[in-house]
This record gives structure tokens, sequence and C-alpha cells, in this order.
């Protein structure tokens, strides 16, 4: 059952470093299923290293989940600043369109 904890463990390393990495994206989103995942793949190295197993798979693990937990930190506060700069520029952009409808309407 151990090789199996640092299996997933790694499986899970992996997939925080790759949703970590596309999180500002989507807006962070996918920086928060990293950040999940990140998690629980140091809970199955937990599991893993309880059980006396450390083999190259807990290592592996263990490099990924850090990184992929940087990178969902990352891309969460990156996902956050790029969703407030679109509703921004949004809101910029509706409030130059009517500022040049009104200056439109005035000159003729």
């Amino acid at each position: 059952m151990s090789k199996k904890n640092s299996i997933t463990a790694m499986a899970l390393g992996i997939a925080s470093l790759v949703l970590g990495i596309n999180g500002w994206e989507t807006y962070g989103i996918l920086a928060v299923a990293g950040l999940v995942c990140a998690i629980i793949s140091f809970n199955f190295q937990k599991k893993a290293a309880e059980e006396g197993v450390e083999n190259g798979f807990t290592k592996a693990a263990k490099i990924t989940s850090i990184i992929g937990l940087i990178f969902s930190i990352l891309g969460l506060v990156g996902g956050i600043i790029c969703g407030i700069c679109i509703c921004v520029a949004g809101g910029a952009a509706t409030a130059l369109e009517a500022a040049a409808a009104s200056a439109q309407s005035f000159i003729l």
C-alpha cells in the first residue's frame, strides 16, 4: 500500500505543477485546483513516510509538490490580478464610449 501512496503523491504533485502553471490563464480557478492537489500530495507523502517508504517516487512527489505549490500560489495571485485588470479595463472602455457618445451628440 505504501508504494501506491508514493505513486499517488507523485501524480498529484505533477498535477499541481501543471495546474499551477496554467492557473493565471483561468483567473486562478486552476490554481486553486493545483493548491488542493499539492496539499493532498503532501498528505500521501506523509502516509508513505509513516509506512517507512522513501523511494524515488516520494522524492519526486516532494519536489513537484513544492514547486506546484509555489506556482499555484503565483497563479492564483496572477489570475486575480489579471481578472481585476480586465474588469477595470472593461469599465474604462465603457466610460470612454459613453464620453465619446455624449461628445458626439454635443457636437451635432
